[in-house]
């Protein structure tokens, strides 16, 4: 007589090592499908985020007719609203931010020094000179921009004799010719440039100098608006 081996398996010894399997394709399935997502969510990131700039411009201390008097002083406000739809929070890490005004005095041959290290513009009406009052660029601590949210950043620059004696001086020659040519400062051109870099929440940056280059940057998304004139 004989007997058959029966298994708690059906007659299948190897049994386990299929739901083994079976539970080792789900788990690399949903991995999977985890890391698309996150690609797919950077991505999304990287494509949506806008900034919208709005400076203002704020003379104190000036003579009647506008110009700077000695103790006067520009300040400047850069507000920046950050739009984010895109399920990433965002982390404003570097803000550059530089504005120009057109240097009449030296388009009109009255200040030759400064016509050579201004920057230049060429447009249709020929060569235009823009001298730059801010130029900065610097690292910032404030409140991230929420996943599929907004907010608003401000910034203030400011100008006088005891802050930049040669940079304030500039700035008055420059008011003063613009109050005597056309009777107001502000009838001055002014040109602004702004780039903030972002980095993404969650997203490592890759440390390893043999790193493709998308690997470094995949983290960090780089925006800016405005005309550079600097370059």
């Amino acid at each position: 007589m004989s007997y058959s081996r029966l298994t708690p398996y059906g007659g299948r010894p190897d049994r386990p090592i299929w739901f083994v399997v079976a539970a080792m394709t789900v788990v690399l399935a949903a991995l999977g499908i985890g890391s698309a997502w996150t690609y797919s969510s950077v991505v999304v990131a990287q494509r949506t985020l806008t900034i919208t700039p709005v400076t203002t411009r704020i003379f104190s201390g000036t003579e009647t007719n506008g110009s700077l008097r000695p103790d006067g002083s520009l300040t400047l406000t850069l507000d920046v609203r950050v739009q984010n739809p895109s399920t990433r929070t965002l982390h404003l890490q570097l803000l550059a931010f530089s504005t120009w005004v057109e240097d009449g005095p030296a388009e009109a041959g009255l200040n030759a020094t400064r016509r050579i290290a201004d920057d230049l513009l060429l447009d249709a009406n020929g060569s235009r000179y823009f001298y730059r009052i801010f130029g900065n660029s610097t690292e910032v601590s404030v409140d991230p921009v929420p996943a599929t949210g907004e907010v608003s950043y401000e910034f203030r620059f400011a100008l006088s004799a005891s802050l930049d004696p040669s940079r304030f001086g500039a700035l008055r020659n420059i008011t003063d010719y613009y109050a005597s040519t056309t009777g107001s400062p502000a009838s001055a051109t002014w040109i602004s440039w702004v780039r903030m870099d972002f980095l993404i929440d969650g997203v490592p940056a890759a440390t390893s100098p043999t790193a493709a280059a998308y690997l470094r940057e995949i983290g960090r998304i780089e925006r800016e608006e405005g005309l550079n004139l600097g370059g």
